[in-house]
């Protein structure tokens, strides 16, 4: 027989999935060496490098941790500020909110603990923070025809820069932090750069970083970094942040998921950050 609970969100939960919930929880944060309380509301754990939960991933097993891209974009920084000097004139680089209470050391990462109750509001823990996939099978044959009526019955607006290649190795972008209205719960705004490989609308591979406001991942209307990653369209596989193996961070200063202060408002200077995506070729 099936044990309900209650929770102070008002929401009622079956004790197997509260358990669920509490050991997932418990396993994201096992390795933490310090934990930092924001004054934003976040909790951000500083988890040792080599014991992240991106390892927890079968294929990463034994894998080396490369510290350092072999490209080069700090150089190619310094020539694109050396050839348009007044290119990014007016704008000001921001940064997170946790950082004013603390910092993470050496060897750590700082990772957002995920709240409980956005676990619990969840279908089931393997699908947090996945999308969903953007077309079914059937919908993709109709693609042509139907991509209009499509668009307005999932109120699905996108304003897009789009190159379509075969060569490219990455891409990058100065995007403005704006704060979006986002009126309900399951809807989401955002801006990012995107590197998408494979069938357009079904099985493609997609790795996107930017910010994003999204009150079904985060629990609130913060803007936030994040990055988000799938193997097959979202049907399976993917997540935001470090929320499900996979992805692999590096950065001490750098929390996936934590608000980004301060934000660009109209008529005063805008703030923006710096998105950039490369593959890169392996020490090893």
């Amino acid at each position: 027989m099936a044990v309900t609970v209650c929770c102070n969100n008002g929401g009622s939960f079956s004790t197997q999935k509260v358990l669920e919930v509490e050991r997932k929880i418990k396993h994201l944060r096992r390795h933490s060496l310090k934990t930092i309380q924001s004054e934003d509301g976040d909790v951000i754990d500083c988890i040792e490098i080599k014991k992240q939960p991106g390892f927890d991933h079968p294929a990463l097993k034994d894998h080396k941790i490369q510290m350092a891209p072999t490209y080069n974009l700090a150089k190619e920084d310094m020539e694109e500020d050396s050839a348009s000097s007044n290119t990014k004139n007016g704008n000001m680089m921001n940064s997170q909110a946790w950082q004013k209470s603390g910092t993470c050391p050496e060897g750590t990462i700082p990772v957002r603990r995920i709240r409980k109750r956005e676990l619990l509001k969840a279908h089931s823990i393997e699908e947090f923070g996945r999308k969903k996939p953007n077309f079914s099978r059937r919908q993709v044959g109709q693609l042509n025809r139907n991509l209009d009526s499509y668009v307005a019955r999932q109120n699905h607006s996108k304003a897009i820069l789009f190159t379509e290649g075969y060569r490219f190795l990455g891409g990058k972008g100065d995007i403005k932090v704006c704060w979006p209205t986002v009126e309900k719960d399951d809807e989401y705004s955002t801006s990012q750069v995107s590197l998408l490989n494979g069938e357009a609308y079904n099985d493609y591979e997609l790795v996107e970083a930017g910010w994003m406001v999204n009150p079904g991942v985060y629990g609130d209307r913060s803007t936030r970094l994040f990055v988000y990653w799938t193997a097959d369209g979202s049907r399976k596989t993917g997540c935001f942040d470090l929320t499900c193996p996979g992805f692999i961070q590096t950065s001490n200063e750098i929390a996936l998921g934590a608000a980004i202060s301060p934000i660009s408002l109209p008529g005063d200077l805008g703030y923006t950050i710096t998105i950039s995506i490369y593959k890169v070729r392996y020490l090893y």
